[in-house]
């Protein structure tokens, strides 16, 4: 049997996938974004601050000169961290001015510094090797520097970076969730229509199955079933109506045949000759019975009628007198080891039918020794004494017009498709095995 995946189970890992992509491209987007404003946020403080230093140079034309302070990093005071955005990025000990008017000046500038053109760099310093953003303007003969540290920036980066990944977390989770639930709100209604169908059968009239369901593509499938229900529902009552028909039509010469061969080998004054064609002619029509109701037995849908009590050991008894005739033609010893009564709930003319077929087929196939018949509880056991059959051809046994390797069997090999079909519906286990010690065991368990 084929592996069948659960549709729900995909319907939920598509919807999670999906979602995962998209939160992680949202929160990948979101820190790109944050990232590329924040970069904007201190190129722009530290333009605000060249201009505030290029207007304080213009008003006294002079600034702090040599010795030059170190970058230095601070730590974020408690206070600090209360005060408006504003307040805390343009804090002044965040923030280093320098102006080198000439050579000994520009010597006297931090070792970071010296080197550096015209522009915005991003420099390095100390031991723990802090951040700073640095804006070098030139005008005349006279630069200016402002190196704003990117510490703090950078803390604060760590924890929305921090945020934003437990955030996308807890959202991929919620989505994984929410995508089983869907799922199973997607998949619950097919699964309704399943059970639906299941329930269905020849006799649920008017039920339609589309109304149930108010979704379109559910909807649709259901008005599918409930086409092909009407349609098979239609081709049993057919079937029905001929199999009564064909029964009717058939059996009536049949019974008319035999009876007029029953009568006619009642006439002592028949010659021998006569009486022999007579008698084919009866065996013939019994065959044709036979053969008749076999037919009309594997058409049908159900089991052959309606389950009710009855002894297992007499219908036993039935179908073992049925065949009792053509045993003892053939010298057979038919056994009978049953321990008592049982009542079991069954449909008693598939039973017959069954137990009728499986002895008759042992006899058949048997030409001489023993033909038992075991009850031990719901199971019965045939077993014979006859040539026994291949294991790898067992299986074949059950399919219509398939016949045994015995030479001395008749019949039209349509017994055992017949237990088969009938087994299959009523829901018993049928099976055939050969014997160590030659012949055949069939088994029959009733009730599943």
């Amino acid at each position: 049997m084929p592996v069948r995946h659960s549709l729900r189970l995909k319907f939920a890992v598509t919807f999670a996938l999906a979602g995962v992509v998209l939160v992680l491209l949202h929160a990948l987007v979101i820190h790109q974004l944050s990232r590329h404003q924040e970069s904007q946020l201190i190129d722009q403080i530290v333009s605000d601050e060249m201009e505030i230093l290029l207007q304080q140079y213009e008003r006294s034309f002079s600034l702090d000169g040599p010795p030059y302070r170190k970058l230095q990093r601070y730590e974020v005071r408690p206070d600090t961290e209360a005060l408006a955005l504003r307040k805390w990025f343009r804090a002044s000990w965040l923030i280093h001015t320098y102006v080198a008017r000439e050579p000994l000046e520009q010597r006297a500038l931090p070792a970071e510094l010296r080197e550096l053109p015209p522009g915005f760099h991003d420099v390095y310093s100390g031991e723990d090797r802090d951040l700073y953003r640095v804006e070098v303007r030139e005008i005349g003969h006279t630069r200016f520097y402002i190196a704003y540290s990117v510490t703090l920036h950078q803390e604060r980066g760590r924890h929305f970076t921090l945020v934003l990944a437990l955030s996308a977390a807890l959202t991929v989770l919620a989505t994984v969730l929410i995508g089983f639930w869907l799922s199973g709100r997607l998949t619950h209604q097919i699964e309704d229509l399943a059970r639906r169908v299941r329930q269905l059968d020849e006799s649920a009239e008017g039920e339609v199955l589309e109304r149930h369901y108010p979704e379109r593509e559910v909807a649709e499938l259901a008005a599918a079933f409930d086409g092909y229900h009407e349609r098979t529902a239609s081709l049993l009552e057919r079937e029905r109506a001929f199999t009564a028909d064909v029964s009717h039509e058939l059996r009536t010469p049949l019974t008319a045949l035999q009876t007029s061969c029953e009568l006619m080998l009642e006439d002592a004054a028949l010659p021998p000759r006569s009486r022999a064609r007579v008698e084919k002619i009866a065996a013939a029509a019994m065959r044709l019975g036979e053969l008749v109701n076999a037919f009309l037995l594997m058409a049908r849908e159900e089991a052959d009628g309606i389950s009710s009590e009855v002894d297992l050991r007499e219908c036993i008894e039935e179908a073992v007198d049925s065949v009792r005739e053509r045993a003892v033609a053939k010298g057979l010893n038919l056994q009978v080891d049953m321990p008592g009564s049982l009542a079991v709930r069954v449909p008693k003319r598939a039973l017959h039918v069954v137990l009728t077929n499986l002895l008759a087929n042992a006899v058949s196939y048997t030409e001489a020794g023993t033909v038992q018949v075991r009850s031990r509880g719901a199971k019965v056991e045939i077993t014979d004494t006859g040539p026994g059959v291949a294991p790898d051809r067992i299986p074949e046994l059950f399919r219509r017009f398939q016949r045994g390797d015995a030479r001395g069997g008749d019949g039209f090999g349509l017994g055992l498709a017949i237990v088969k079909r009938i087994c299959e519906q009523a829901g018993w286990q049928v099976g055939i095995e050969r014997r160590e010690e030659g012949g055949t065991r069939v088994f029959l368990a009733l009730g599943g």
